[in-house]
């Protein structure tokens, strides 16, 4: 694998990819769990309808609203991005919850700029 075709584990694009990972996995928990969006934006005090979008992947969220959200569905706010390889290609993949391995270029990213 040639990870130098993927760009910096900091840039937008990597941050687009963890911003998608982290709506998909709040969506997923949401479902999975049967909560309503309803409660959740009470006790969120984000409105309804813009954290179903967030959660969806269509809107996004501050970081401190990302953190608060997944402290309600008791998930880690912390992933880490690594380069992988898939079929052959490149690409990024985010772990969850972090993994304690040290490789070369590795990145924790918080709740991070997902949606901010």
């Amino acid at each position: 694998m040639n990870s130098s075709q993927l760009s910096p584990a900091d840039s937008p694009l990597a941050k687009i990819f963890l911003s998608d990972y982290i709506s998909r996995l709040a969506q997923e928990t949401v479902r999975y769990r049967a909560l309503p969006y309803k409660k959740l934006a009470q006790q969120t005090v984000i409105p309804s309808p813009a954290l179903e979008e967030a959660i969806k992947g269509r809107m996004g969220l501050k970081r401190g609203q990302w953190k608060m959200l997944f402290q309600l569905l008791e998930l880690p706010a912390t992933f880490q991005i690594r380069p992988s390889e898939r079929d052959g290609l490149p690409c990024w993949e985010a772990y969850f919850p972090p993994v304690s391995a040290q490789l070369e270029g590795n990145t924790k990213q918080e709740l991070a700029g997902a949606g901010s």
